[in-house]
């Protein structure tokens, strides 16, 4: 449990030194990570259930399956 604390204790110092030094408070920039990658997963989702609902009709609505793919997860 120590390792973590003084984990958490420098990842506190490195950010205290980047404000003081940098001016960059890395939370904020964190965050702003974090937003666009859930904006960019939610666009790319958007884009695969567009293409797969497309396929879906051009296949007529039923898409068979591999036996491999139909498999996976049942063990």
């Amino acid at each position: 449990m120590g390792t973590v604390c003084s984990m958490t204790a420098e990842s506190e110092r490195l950010k205290y030194l980047f404000k003081a030094v940098l001016g960059v408070d890395v939370d904020a920039i964190v965050r702003q990570v974090v937003a666009s990658v859930a904006v960019e997963r939610a666009r790319q989702v958007r884009k695969n259930s567009q293409e797969w609902e497309q396929y879906m009709r051009s296949e007529g609505g039923v898409v068979f399956l591999p036996r491999n793919v139909v498999e996976i997860g049942k063990s």
